[in-house]
């Protein structure tokens, strides 16, 4: 018998804003990046509005991403309502007073709902927002007013991520519907492709792509699309 081909690892296709890219990374076990080939092809650049903050007569405030903690003010004696344990830790770290926080925005809603702040609220957030969270807190007695502080320009999938995914299998975790639309349209070959979703949505803003398998995150969280992945890697002997 010849040689034993050396087998081609998996790319780990990274598509969030470079510095969430970096962080996810980051926080990937030594174990597992190891045995994947690392693709770093964000498909969103952040660019901030300078709209100014004022916190004057305001009860609270609401973050729905890290992004608008980093570009909203620092934190005060305001209590302030999270998606994510992420925003939550990076409103801590800003100074904010975290009075709750829930996975996603549905549950962040009712606790919301549930904990009848003072109002007016405010929904510090990015141009491109799911769930339309001041309206419908505004609906239910709670006035909340958004303030736009960053916009989410789109950008391309470098060639790097193309060739990988042309080349052999890639992994590739996809953390919004918007994103994964942008992965759908713009991916050359994704048939050797696993999607790791953080939700049922992010799935379906797939479509009718092929590709060869699609896992979906448990919770809507960083840290259970991260547990997936590593299942992934695992179960499929990706690497």
């Amino acid at each position: 018998m010849g040689p034993k081909r050396q087998m081609t690892k998996p790319a780990l296709i990274l598509t969030r804003p470079a510095p969430a890219c970096a962080a996810f990374a980051a926080s990937l076990p030594a174990a597992l990046l190891s045995r994947v080939r690392v693709v770093i092809s964000p498909l969103l650049h952040i660019l901030p509005t300078a709209v100014p903050v004022d916190l004057g007569g305001i009860g609270g405030v609401i973050f729905t991403s890290a992004n608008g903690v980093a570009h909203g003010p620092k934190g005060g004696t305001l209590p302030v309502y999270c998606v994510g344990e992420a925003t939550a830790q990076a409103a801590a770290a800003k100074g904010w007073q975290v009075a709750c926080h829930a996975p996603d925005a549905a549950r962040l809603l009712s606790m919301i709902k549930a904990h009848r702040p003072a109002t007016p609220l405010l929904h510090l957030r990015g141009t491109h927002q799911r769930g339309d969270i001041a309206e419908r807190l505004t609906q239910a007695g709670l006035p909340t007013r958004p303030v736009v502080l960053y916009d989410q320009q789109a950008l391309p999938l470098t060639r790097d991520a193309q060739a990988a995914l042309a080349d052999g299998p890639s992994i590739v975790p996809l953390f919004s519907p918007r994103t994964a639309a942008q992965f759908a349209d713009q991916a050359c070959e994704t048939r050797r492709a696993t999607i790791i979703a953080l939700s049922p949505a992010v799935a379906e803003a797939l479509d009718r792509t092929v590709v060869q398998q699609i896992l979906i995150a448990p919770e809507p969280t960083a840290t259970s699309l991260r547990f997936t992945l590593e299942t992934a890697v695992d179960w499929n002997r990706l690497a």
